[in-house]
């Protein structure tokens, strides 16, 4: 068994390493297989040496196809190790294998069909899973599906006696093995499904490009090949005809368009369902349990529409010249109109009522002529996936390390001999520290591109024409605050469409594009992620939010506010202006949450709007959650951490820059600017040193574009600090966001510039 073990680990690593089109890599990769299969022999194990079988033959292949995906590899990689775990334990391998012995070689099972005496004439055309449930009498396997095979060569050397049919028993306890395959399989399906959202909304701009069909294609087809030997076979049934729709488009049997691309969505909005029902089951440790969900309506829909889509294989020409942006929707359905009165064609509609030029329809015609297949392939990408709770405690040991290197530091100080040792020992664990914090960084692509799907299924349902444009979506961000930022962008997304975003003829008449704009951004700046999410529909009302405040309570009409605060307004609990509710927004909830959101994380969100031109949502994140740039300081007895990229400046003021207001409190000049001075005093009942702000250091700090000075005594110095949490009891403590250990070993609390402002305004 160790030496099994040992062939398909070393199997394992040569699929990581290996690059397409290297023979050697291959040969390498063959006498593994041949190594495992005839340790499968002497195990008796035909189902390992079956599975091994077909994949050398996919191996074998590779270069004579001319075969540029690993994607098989992978998931056989996967199957075999799931096997030998099986093995190990003596435990009864419970899963169908037949999809993924189709994916490394479908023509194998017509050998199989072929040398099947019993198997009847119906079955020829049926899915492998179905022949190896029909072998074995499976009752569930009443139902034949057609199913489109993949070019691939067979494996001679596997007989269809090797085959052992499966079937799950009905009283069967599923093992950590099997758990652990169907939460990876979960994972790596909700991945796939999220990419081809994104991929499904580039086809709507480019129908005729085959490449991304194909990239469509490819992760149903791993998902129906994965899901075939884990025994999910809604997810199997419900994947698999996608597939077969996608196939058609694939010959060139119909284009994808809207009525395919809503079906495909709704497929994967239903298999999100079936992998969640799939998570639970993880999570409970039992079987998993689909009976509430419903996929026939949904797998007859996707089986009648290759013929219907079929009935006119070529674009319109209508929708052509809308892609050209030389038409608009609105004009195109009054065409389609007046074309149902007369029975003239489009063309001589549009040229008459002179919405083209002659050339327009001749180009267009053109391009319906010229329509073409093409095909393309593309290399898949390996990756290693981590449990994210090792990282997490990678991080946590990384920042303990650090702590612990910064006390002996200190403590070597006093010590010449070590202190060289220390410094180098320095640089070791801040590359330690640095390599840690970047594994837990991923794109923020991911949730941007949730929001194309998002923004198309909006805009159809308000019946407005918008366009979301994105830029920035590899910027690098914690994991956990990309988790985070999902649910605010969604609500600000859904209030850009539906209260920012003008009706498409308001937008003319205000000389704007019939098509509005939505533009989500990403960048970096300082030691924080900043996420635009901006419009250029009506803007913010200034006037009407104001009234709606006073009204409220919020504030008093003789109030001097800036357009800042007065737009913070619509973050206040309940707060709305909606003249109407929708099944979009306007029900008055919901910028309290993203705010409360956003802040739980350290971060701000602000707000700009000019009337009649659009609004800008601005969310301020912390690139990370774990470590803080910050200044320490003192204050009295007490040292405090403030987030570097709250500090704009510090100096020592001249008496005659400090003042003290009625109604204002005291003041301070900074740079020609009256500003408040803050004494912790005021908070925590802390006291400076001095009394005198002239005889103390002012720091000044900026929170959401208002800025304050901060009375200290001391400088101590800028550093990085591991974020420790204050705990269940003070984690809801207004001002403090966490604390730090220092170099001494000591506790220093982390101020919260935004809390801090909001207490000493309550004073």
């Amino acid at each position: 068994m160790e030496l099994l073990k040992e062939a398909i680990e070393n199997l394992s690593s040569q699929v990581a390493g290996l690059c397409i089109g290297q023979a050697p890599a291959l040969d390498k990769m063959i006498e593994t297989l041949d190594e495992i299969e005839a340790i499968s022999s002497n195990l008796n194990a035909a189902t390992l040496k079956t599975v091994a079988g077909a994949y050398k033959s996919y191996v074998q292949n590779m270069n004579s196809r001319e075969i540029t995906t690993t994607s098989p590899l992978e998931q056989g990689l996967t199957l075999l190790n799931a096997l030998v775990k099986h093995l190990e334990k003596g435990i009864d391998f419970i899963f169908d294998i037949s999809d993924v012995l189709e994916i490394l070689d479908s023509s194998f099972f017509d050998q199989t069909v072929s040398s099947t005496a019993a198997t009847s004439s119906n079955l020829l055309q049926s899915s492998p899973s179905k022949l190896l449930e029909a072998s074995s009498s499976n009752p569930e396997s009443s139902e034949i599906e057609p199913k489109p095979r993949e070019n691939l060569d067979s494996a001679a050397n596997i007989q269809p006696q090797d085959i052992q049919p499966l079937s799950i028993k009905p009283d069967f306890t599923i093992s950590e093995e099997d758990l652990q395959i169907l939460s990876d399989f979960a994972s790596e399906a909700e991945d796939n499904l999220d990419t081809i959202e994104v991929e499904l909304m580039e086809l709507e701009h480019d129908p005729l490009n085959h490449e991304i069909i194909n990239n469509i294609f490819r992760p149903f087809h791993t998902i129906k090949g994965v899901s075939g030997f884990l025994d999910l076979k809604k997810i199997n049934k419900l994947s698999h005809s996608t597939e077969n729709l996608l196939d058609c488009a694939r010959n060139g049997d119909f284009i994808i368009n809207d009525i395919a691309t809503d079906a495909i969505l709704e497929s994967v909005d239903l298999l999100k369902k079936l992998l969640t029902k799939v998570k639970e089951c993880v999570q409970n440790k039992v079987k998993p349990d689909d009976s509430d969900i419903d996929i026939e309506p949904l797998r007859v829909k996707l089986q009648q529409l290759p013929p219907l889509l079929a009935k006119d294989n070529k674009e319109p020409v209508g929708k052509i010249l809308i892609r050209k942006g030389i038409i608009d929707d609105d004009t195109l359905d009054d065409v389609l109109e007046e074309q149902a009165r007369t029975g003239k064609k489009i063309g001589e509609i549009l040229l008459e009522g002179e919405f083209v030029d002659s050339s327009d329809i001749a180009s267009a015609l053109m391009e319906q002529k010229s329509q073409k297949k093409y095909a393309s392939n593309q290399l898949s990408s390996t990756q290693v996936k981590v449990n994210t709770n090792k990282l997490d405690d990678l991080v946590d040991y990384a920042g303990e390390l650090v702590i612990a290197q910064s006390m002996l530091k200190q403590q070597a100080s006093r010590d010449p001999s070590l202190y060289q040792s220390v410094n180098q020992l320095e640089q070791i664990v801040s590359n330690i520290q640095r390599i840690a914090m970047s594994m837990r960084m991923i794109p923020i692509h991911s949730t941007f591109t949730k929001m194309i799907r998002l923004t198309r299924d909006l805009a159809k349902k308000s019946k407005k024409d918008v366009v979301l444009e994105m830029s920035g979506e590899d910027t690098e961000i914690d994991r956990n605050v990309v988790d985070a930022l999902y649910e605010p962008m969604v609500h600000m997304i859904r209030n850009a469409v539906d209260h920012g975003i003008e009706k498409t003829q308001d937008r003319i008449n205000s000389g704007k594009p019939a098509q509005g704009t939505i533009y989500l951004r990403a960048y970096h700046k300082g030691g924080s992620i900043v996420i635009e999410i901006e419009d250029d529909g009506k803007g913010l009302d200034k006037e009407r939010i104001f009234e709606k405040a006073v009204a409220s309570g919020l504030t008093r009409k003789d109030a001097l506010l800036t357009d800042s605060q007065i737009f913070d307004f619509i973050m206040e609990p309940g707060f709305s202006t909606a003249s109407a509710i929708t099944d979009i927004s306007g029900r008055g909830v919901g910028m309290d949450v993203v705010r409360e959101g956003i802040e739980k994380f350290r971060g701000s969100l602000d707000i700009r709007s000019t009337k009649g031109q659009g609004t800008c949502f601005i969310i301020s994140l912390p690139l990370t959650l774990a470590i803080i740039d910050g200044m320490l300081i003192r204050i009295g007895k007490e040292r405090y951490v403030i987030p570097t990229i709250s500090i704009k400046r510090s100096f020592r003021p001249d008496k005659k820059d400090c003042f003290t207001l009625k109604g204002k409190g005291e003041m301070i000049k900074e740079r020609n600017e009256l500003i408040p001075l803050i004494r912790m005093k005021q908070i925590c009942d802390i006291d400076n040193d001095s009394l005198y702000p002239w005889e103390s250091l002012v720091v000044v700090v900026e929170s959401k574009e208002e800025r304050r000075g901060l009375l200290v005594d001391e400088l101590l110095g800028k550093d990085e600090y591991v974020i420790k949490s204050l705990g269940a009891t003070l984690k809801n403590v207004t001002g403090f966001s966490g604390g730090a250990i220092l170099a001494d070993g000591k506790v220093g609390l982390i101020l919260d510039m935004h809390g801090i402002f909001e207490l000493a305004a309550s004073v």
